[in-house]
């Protein structure tokens, strides 16, 4: 239905400067090195924060709904006029839910608002600093992919 697939793992980076994502992935790594060197109870407490971090899509969705119910109590109590500007919140809610943009984002991002998925990055290298994976066997291929991806290889797919 849309032309843009939605295969992309992180939408935001797309709309972000290169300064704001080299800012974003160093706050990150900066965590990562402070928070790996300290006790399991610090990485968990850390963990916890991130998990409680509001994420750029959870504010995306709060300004949109507080514009749109803003608007539609104007319409109702001032000037009808009012319920474009909430058909255009309700625009810009398709537009950042189809495309991963809104026009507020570029300041979000400047404002330090990570993604969920740049949020989840620092807890699973945090869970892994922690030792969460340590068990965890590699998947081996069975030897029909191997020779496939071998193929693949030798082509340059």
């Amino acid at each position: 239905m849309f032309s843009r697939p939605d295969h992309e793992p992180d939408r935001a980076r797309r709309y972000s400067t290169p300064r704001q994502l080299a800012r974003i992935d160093e706050k990150s790594d900066r965590n990562v090195r402070l928070y790996g060197r300290q006790s399991r109870d610090m990485i968990d407490a850390r963990i916890a924060e991130l998990r409680a971090e509001w994420s750029l899509e959870r504010v995306v969705q709060l300004n949109i709904a507080a514009v749109g119910l803003g608007t539609v109590l104007l319409a109702l109590t001032r000037n009808r006029r009012w319920g474009l500007a909430t058909c255009g919140a309700m625009a810009f809610l398709f537009l950042h839910a189809t495309d991963g943009f809104a026009p507020p984002v570029p300041v979000w991002r400047e404002l330090g608002f990570r993604s969920r998925a740049e949020i989840d990055r620092e807890i699973y290298a945090l869970k892994a600093v922690r030792g969460d994976f340590d068990e965890v066997e590699p998947i081996q291929p069975p030897a029909e992919e191997a020779k496939i991806d071998q193929a693949g290889d030798a082509v340059g797919v």
